[in-house]
């Protein structure tokens, strides 16, 4: 049965009056259209927190480290001298040392250690290291003889110190405090120099033939490379963290009993 138009005029009206009220009233916002998902992103670069930027800031004001001033140029005369002078004020010496030989190009032998020094006591040690660090060897001497101990500090052989430097390819390595004695029996001649470097090539006034080279630092004029060439063999040693002229542990020598 269709509704009478009696009973649908007033329902009509009343939608019409309705919607007449919200349009004129206070009207509701229309939906928006949702956001591209770009809008809701954070940004791509984020700022950051103060203490996480301050390391940041502080690499950036950090001073650069200083280089040494460059020494300039001198001739193989002077260079002796210089060399001369840190050999008559050293009284005590401890360095690092890696020294290789080679035969024709091929490596025969590497050792790693460490030197002790004291000339007031006439005093040399030399430590030979194994790959970890461990002492497995001292030789302690007075430059008259020299005392061999393991790695416990039990004394082994008692030998010359001559014979046994003798055997030595690399006997300048053992040398200091008697360095003004050795460029004296040597030649010396420039081979370069740099603003930092200087190498000297030494080569006996008579006797057996070879070259020693010298590489020095022109800061204090001490070796960082000994180098010994005799014919085919070559035998090179660099020091590294070496201290001159400071206290020397108090047992540094213990041991050298002949």
């Amino acid at each position: 049965m269709k509704p009478s138009i009696s009973k649908l005029f007033p329902a009509v009206c009343a939608a019409l009056w309705l919607a007449a009220c919200s349009d004129s009233s206070d009207p509701k916002p229309a939906p928006q259209p949702a956001a591209p998902a770009a809008t809701v992103q954070e940004p791509a670069a984020k700022p950051q927190p103060a203490e996480q930027q301050k390391p940041a800031e502080q690499q950036k004001t950090a001073p650069a480290k200083k280089q040494p001033a460059a020494v300039p140029n001198m001739t193989a005369a002077q260079l002796t001298e210089r060399l001369k002078q840190w050999d008559k004020n050293l009284n005590t010496l401890e360095t690092d040392f890696e020294q290789k030989t080679a035969y024709d190009g091929v490596e025969v032998s590497r050792s790693h250690g460490k030197l002790f020094y004291n000339r007031p006591q006439n005093r040399l040690r030399l430590d030979t290291l194994g790959p970890d660090g461990s002492v497995e060897q001292k030789a302690i001497t007075d430059k008259k003889d020299i005392v061999i101990l393991d790695e416990n500090d039990q004394h082994v052989t008692t030998l010359s110190w001559a014979d046994w430097q003798q055997g030595q390819p690399n006997q300048a390595l053992f040398d200091f405090g008697n360095y003004t004695a050795l460029v004296d029996r040597h030649t010396a001649e420039l081979k370069k120099q740099d603003g930092q470097t200087a190498l000297l090539a030494l080569t006996p006034k008579e006797g057996e033939e070879y070259t020693l080279y010298l590489t020095l630092s022109k800061q204090d004029f001490f070796p960082q490379t000994i180098t010994i060439q005799s014919e085919l063999m070559v035998t090179r040693a660099d020091l590294k963290n070496t201290r001159k002229n400071r206290p020397l542990q108090a047992d540094a020598f213990g041991g050298f009993k002949k």
